[in-house]
Formats: structure tokens, C-alpha cells, sequence
């Protein structure tokens, strides 16, 4: 039986793969999206948005974290 702590820890980096390659996938819509929302109101005409750099940053952070606790639990079973 898997223990509760090491489940949680398995849904996590499964989680945190799927989000980070997801930002790294959409990440310049998501910048472009976040941009033009910015800009639609007269006010805030020349508000810049995050830059897709962010998004693959976030991103990359998020699938080394997924890797790291599968390549922990896979180290720990053997």
C-alpha cells in the first residue's frame, strides 16, 4: 500500500509536469492574452503584459520539480 505522503508527492509532480508543459506550450498566448487585457481600457493604453520568457521560466521550474520528485521516489523504490 502506498503511503498517503508518498501519494500526494506522485499526484503533485504529475500535476507540475502537466502545468509546466503547459505554460511552456501556451506561453506566448498567455502573454498575448494577459497583454491585450491590460491594453483594453483607455486608461492603461500602454500597460505592458509579462513577457513569454516568464511563462517559460515558471514553466521549466515547474517540470524540473516533477522530474525531481519522480527521480526521487524512482531512487527510493530500488
Amino acid at each position: 500500500m502506498v503511503e498517503l505522503g508518498l501519494a500526494f508527492a506522485l499526484a503533485w509532480a504529475v500535476l507540475a509536469l502537466v502545468a509546466g508543459a503547459l505554460l511552456i506550450v501556451k506561453r506566448r498566448w498567455l502573454s498575448e492574452t494577459i497583454t491585450a487585457e491590460r491594453q483594453s481600457t483607455v486608461a492603461r493604453a500602454g500597460a505592458r503584459g509579462p513577457s513569454s520568457i516568464v511563462f517559460l521560466i515558471v514553466g521549466l521550474a515547474f517540470v524540473a520539480m516533477g522530474l525531481f520528485i519522480i527521480v526521487w521516489w524512482a531512487s527510493g523504490a530500488f
